[in-house]
This record gives structure tokens, sequence and C-alpha cells, in this order.
């Protein structure tokens, strides 16, 4: 450990030394070039000896900085009570860096890598639950459909103020997905807050293994307009295939129209977003990334191969809609291939990019741009406006949990699927309605 302090302390005054010369000859060549194109020749040395002041302030600032953190490593190594792996420190020093910049930005462990590519491919062990740390509360983006969190009656924007009776103050994502996670068969109990609510609630949920099939409930909804239902729960690899698959066989029943169900869909892959929106699209944007960086700042085009016939479109959103979701929505509406029914989207637009570390073992998951819609809307903290809005409030957003519990995933059904129960889902309602309402405009036409 003592040598390994020493010997870093040792590179750290040869790189000072080093990158003292390589600063001061790139500033030196850097000012010469200005000079000598833009200024006259009375005025290079002020402006010379200012560029190398500068670069001077800055390089020594940086040294300092990091020969503060050698001191504060070696500190930990001689002084903490219990021995400590070099390691270790570093992994959390990681943790630490990208933990006070937003809720999505984390240092991603080796096994942490392994289950993140495991759960873009649609299984995964635990809850079934996407959550996010806002001013220091974990909240609950949405519960995934036919999850053991959905099932149990976790609802979006709930607030999990303790799990197994241990405080979520001020927890590290990183920690609450550790906490939540676990083997199928274990339970664990989450004591929640609902949106309006002001009496906290526990609710026992047992863990499971998730498979999370693309496509939900695909269905004839209504027989005499021939109008199609189905709904997407995430965005994985195999997305657009599932749905080119349940369309397909929804227009050999007739469909005439249909409507997309993202409620409860926490996003996915961009990639799955932009060939799903894609479908619906002959041209014009989809959606757009701009960062910091050239190499961030994309922009996403519809093509019209493979493209859907043009049939009526609703696209059903709400609060558990989010990031690859809201991409789908706002391409929609803002090219005015079909309306929005529903509430205001969750407001997750930023693009969280992997950069490999220790030799490709462990990544950095950094946001590294935002999505912006076709209008050149941001959609970070912000969503999508429906164009009709259907609000529910707690009661009926329950019962919605309730109803859409008993529905299993399948595949398309031959003729109209029977509910289990009187219940009346108002949003999938207004959608039948304009949908009604666009094929009759369609035939006046």
């Amino acid at each position: 450990m003592k040598f390994f302090t020493g010997y870093l302390l040792k590179k750290t005054k040869e790189m000072k030394q080093s990158l003292s010369i390589f600063l001061l000859c790139a500033t030196m060549f850097f000012a010469g070039n200005v000079l000598f194109h833009t200024m006259p020749l009375e005025a290079q040395a002020p402006a010379s000896v200012e560029a190398k002041q500068t670069s001077r302030q800055t390089s020594d600032f940086i040294y300092r900085e990091f020969e503060e953190f050698i001191k504060v490593v070696k500190s930990l190594q001689e002084k903490y009570v219990e021995e400590l792996d070099i390691n270790t420190i570093f992994t959390n020093a990681y943790r630490g860096m990208l933990s006070e910049l937003d809720p999505f930005s984390q240092y991603i462990s080796p096994e942490e890598l392994e289950e993140l590519r495991i759960e873009t491919e649609g299984e995964f062990e635990g809850l079934g639950i996407e959550v996010i740390v806002r001013n220091g509360i974990l909240t609950v983006i949405t519960p995934i459909l036919d999850s053991p969190a959905f099932k149990a009656g976790i609802l979006v924007g709930d607030r999990i103020v303790k799990v197994d009776g241990i405080s979520t103050k001020e927890i590290s994502i990183r920690e609450a997905i550790k906490m939540l996670r676990g083997k199928p068969g274990t339970t664990t109990t989450l004591t929640v807050l609902h949106e309006g609510e002001t009496t906290p609630v526990d609710i026992t949920i047992q863990r499971a293994k998730i498979h999370v099939n693309s496509i939900r409930g695909a269905k004839i909804v209504d027989e005499d307009h021939k109008i199609g239902y189905l709904a997407l729960i995430n965005f994985q690899e195999n997305t657009v295939e599932d749905m080119d698959k349940a369309v397909k066989e929804l227009l050999k029943q007739g469909m005439e129209g249909l409507i997309l169900d993202l409620r409860f869909n926490p996003g996915g892959l961009l990639s799955s977003a932009v060939s799903v929106s894609d479908r619906f699209l002959k041209k014009g944007v989809i959606v757009s990334t701009r960062g910091r960086d050239a190499d961030q700042n994309v922009l996403y085009r519809a093509h019209r191969r493979d493209t859907y016939a043009a049939f009526p479109l609703v696209v059903l959103v709400n609060n558990g809609s989010a990031s690859a979701s809201e991409i789908v929505a706002g391409a929609i509406k803002d090219n005015k291939r079909g309306l929005l029914v529903g509430v205001k989207t969750f407001g997750k637009g930023s693009v969280q990019s992997l950069i490999p570390v220790r030799d490709g073992k462990a990544a950095l998951k950094l946001t590294t741009a935002k999505y912006y819609t076709p209008t050149g809307e941001c959609i970070h903290e912000k969503g999508i406006e429906p164009d009709m809005e259907v609000p529910l409030d707690f009661s009926q957003m329950k019962d919605l949990h309730i109803q859409l519990s008993t529905v299993k995933t399948s595949k398309p059904t031959e003729g109209p699927e029977k509910e289990s129960s009187s219940y009346s889902d108002l949003q999938l309602e207004k959608a039948i309605e304009a949908i009604k309402g666009m094929e009759k405009g369609n035939k006046q036409k």
C-alpha cells in the first residue's frame, strides 16, 4: 500500500514537470499562431504573457488538487480503523464524483455492467420497478407492467421512504437498487407515500424473475370500427420485430385504426424508440440529441422504407411514460401523425452514454446529451403534453392498476377480448372516440 502511494507521488512530480513543459509549448504555439494572423506586432508580448500566466495558474491548480487527492488516499490507507483495498478506495471515489451530478449518472461495476446487459435483453430478477433519487427522496418513475411491484399496487410517483424498515433518506441510486433487488421468492416491504396522500403504507412484495415482453394485450377493441390496440411495455432489442408481427396480425383481422399504449413504459434503447417511430412516419425528424461534444449532436430522421399504412393513430401516455416512450410520443405529435391522449409524460429526456473504464470491465454511465422533439423542444424535466388531456384521480389510477394486472401479455387475439370486470378505462375510451372521429373525417374527405 505504502509503496503504491509513494509511487503515485513520484509519478505525480514527473507528470507535473512533463505536463508543464507541454502546456508551455502548446500555449506558445497557440498564441503565436493567433497573434501572427490577427494582431499587430506591438500587441504580441502582453497577450503571450497573459496566456502563459492563465495556463500556469490552471495547471498549478490541477496539480494542487491532485496532490491533495493522493494525500487523502494515503490517509485512508494508513489511518482508517480497518485496512482498505486500494480498488475499493478508487471505486468509492468514482461513485462519489458521479453521484453529485444528476440522478442518472453513475459508476457501474463489472457485476452491475453484466446486469445492465441482461436487462436490455428483457430478463432480470427483482421487483420490476424503475426509480430515481429526486430531491433526496427515492421516487418511483413507473412500475413495469406485469411485474410484482405493479401487481402489488406500487404507483407512478410513489415515494419510497423505507425498505424493510430502513430509511431511504439521501440514499444513492446504487444503494437503492441493491436493496430492492434480490433472489426470486424473497420478499421485501416497502413503506411508500402515494401522491396526494399524507399517511405512508406498507406494501410487501415477493421478488421474481421478470421476463419483460415488448408487446402486451394486442387485440381489436372495437369490432364495428375495426380499432386495434397494443401496448408497448418497454423498448428492447426485439421490440420493433415484435410490434411488426402484432400489427401484421391486427391488419389481417381488418384493423383500420390503432391505439398505441405507452402508459407505464419507462423507456429503454434509443435505437428501438427511433425504429418504432420510423414505422409510423414516412419522412421528417424523429428526435435529436444535443450535448457539449459535436459527436453528441445527432439528428434522427424517418425513412419511407417499412413504414406502416397511414391508418388513424392515437398514442396513450401518462406520467409513467418516460425516456424512449417520450421520444415516440414527441415524434408522433410534432409530425402530426396521430393524437396523444392521457396526461403529461414523466420528462426524462437525457442521454446516458456508457464509457468503458478499467480495461472495459467497468463503465461510467454518464449523462452526455439531452433529447429534443422534432420542433426543438427539450423533453428533460418538461415532458410531452397530450393533445387530449384525460386525468385520473388516485382511486381511478388504482383501479387502472388492478385492471391491467388481470390482462396477460399475449399474442393478438382473434376478435375483441372480454373484460374480466365492469371496469371502464377512461383514457382508452377517449382514445377509441378519437379514432372514430378520425375515421369519420377520412370518409368525408
